[in-house]
């Protein structure tokens, strides 16, 4: 009878485990990073150097190689006819395992949710971001735009580490669009803002495989402490949720007449969705007003700050900016318009190509919905699939000389015949970034201000960017430049 019933369980398990043992058995015929035992190749994701190190060996691996996080195995992909395969279907849009660690930071919003939650969502949002409701934020934009002018006019002549003061201007920008909070000359009305307090614990729960267990890690003082950050962030959305939804019932109505309200933040937005759709809850305005805040900040800002200091680093391609920009304002000090920022094309080949070289979110992933065949690979369902945009960025038969700054690769000619999937900074497909737009509009907004009034120069010293790879792509040691205050005249530099 013990035989008989340990069989059975034998049976069961290899049942119940059959396709993950499938999956070992495809990992195992690829090439890899090495590893280490436990980690696997989860201590070169904490040291923040596996998407440099695959950058530059991925041609040894293969067209598609392997690596391990801890003892779970995943698959890599660099070609764009490969992630094309996976990004463009529906079958394959749900996340791995990895971004429920996301969960007490980002909420379960757009970013993390499961398939069928965020199919509701996607659609119910979907409106928020269009153009004419975009069109309404590119005055707040401007606004805080040239509020940070002024700010590093006060450095004129100086190197500043430039990401500071653009990542506070995101900053407000993102409490006015999205909580409908007016900033005043650079600060929040005096809360105790938990925005600017997040820290993601991935890595500490990567360097401690048992803590990827979540009943345990929430008994830790770490899993604790990032329960009350999540709590921090709850309250203070739910707060702002129900001041704004008294203030449009105290205003007229919430939806009698929806074209006599004139919304200025996402937050109302979502408000008046909740009133027509009641599968759309507070709770879920509370996670994606969680989400959009903190997905707003390091990748706009990290982008913007970025874009500047290549621009100060490559002084002819500024200079053409420049001179887009006097042809379309000539003298005028007036704010861009939505018309005005679509007109900046060689501004927007900078911030393409800034783009390319340092994509903002470096790496994501998705597991397979169904068996795919690429080349002689066949991957088996539910195996989980790397995607790193800076890793296919780099791809030498796709961008000749990889490393260099060339926005001449965006133009409407050059682009012409490239592969859709050669460049994705914002992912692609059906789950790609939902606020891709808004964050280009506010990009292009920070940079033409700064850009029509101030010069950018290289600081001696420090003329090369050093990425380190977290969540997002970051600068170590900061991105300085020396700001120069532009005559009234906007005089310009001859180009050769």
């Amino acid at each position: 009878m013990w035989i008989y019933l340990a069989f059975l369980a034998v049976i069961y398990i290899i049942y119940t485990l059959k396709n993950y043992i499938r999956i070992l058995r495809f990992i195992f015929t690829l090439d890899g990073p090495k590893t280490v035992p436990i980690l696997g190749n989860a201590n070169i994701v904490l040291e923040g150097n596996l998407i440099q190190r695959m950058t530059n060996e991925a041609q040894s691996y293969g067209r598609i190689f392997r690596i391990w996080l801890t003892l779970l195995p995943y698959v890599m992909l660099v070609e764009p006819e490969d992630i094309q395969v996976v990004l463009n279907s529906m079958k394959h849009t749900q996340k791995i395992f990895f971004y429920k660690l996301f969960d007490n930071f980002l909420g379960k919003g757009l970013i993390t949710q499961n398939v069928d939650q965020w199919k509701v969502h996607r659609r119910i949002l979907q409106p928020i971001f269009h153009r004419q409701v975009l069109e309404k934020f590119v005055g707040i934009f401007g606004k805080c735009a040239d509020r940070l002018v002024d700010k590093l006019f006060e450095k004129d002549g100086k190197d500043i580490n430039i990401t500071v003061f653009i990542n506070n201007s995101v900053y407000d920008i993102l409490i006015e669009t999205i909580l409908g909070t007016p900033t005043n000359q650079g600060k929040n009305d005096g809360e105790d803002d938990p925005f600017r307090k997040g820290q993601v614990m991935m890595s500490y729960r990567f360097a401690r495989p048992w803590l990827l267990i979540d009943w345990i890690y929430r008994l830790t003082a770490a899993g604790k402490s990032e329960k009350q950050q999540q709590k921090d962030l709850f309250n203070f959305c739910f707060k702002k949720m129900k001041e704004k939804r008294e203030f449009l019932k105290k205003n007229g109505s919430l939806i009698a007449d929806d074209s006599t309200i004139r919304k200025k933040s996402l937050l109302e937005y979502m408000v008046e969705i909740s009133e027509r759709n009641p599968q759309f809850t507070e709770r879920d305005i509370i996670e994606e007003c969680c989400t959009f805040m903190l997905a707003g900040q390091d990748s706009v800002g990290t982008a913007t700050a970025i874009t500047l200091f290549l621009l100060a680093n490559n002084p002819k391609w500024q200079e053409r900016c420049v001179m887009e920009l006097h042809e379309i304002f000539n003298n005028d000090t007036r704010s861009p318009t939505m018309q005005d920022l679509k007109k900046m094309t060689c501004l927007d080949m900078c911030i393409k190509e800034s783009l390319r070289l340092y994509p903002s979110v470096p790496l994501f992933a998705r597991t397979l919905g169904e068996d795919i065949k690429l080349g002689k690979y066949i991957i088996p369902a539910g195996c989980g699939v790397f995607i790193a945009p800076y890793c296919t960025h780099r791809l030498s038969h796709h961008y000749p000389d990889p490393h260099d700054f060339k926005p001449e690769r965006f133009s409407s000619e050059n682009s012409e015949g490239r592969h859709p999937y050669a460049y994705i900074p914002f992912s692609a497909g059906p789950r790609n970034c939902i606020g891709y737009k808004f964050a280009t509009l506010e990009i292009k907004s920070i940079i033409s201000a700064i850009l029509r009034k101030c010069q950018l120069e290289p600081t001696l010293g420090k003329e090369k960017v050093i990425a380190k790879f977290r969540l997002t792509v970051r600068a170590q040691g900061g991105l300085w430049v020396k700001i120069r205050a532009r005559n009234k005249q906007y005089k310009l530099t001859q180009l050769n």
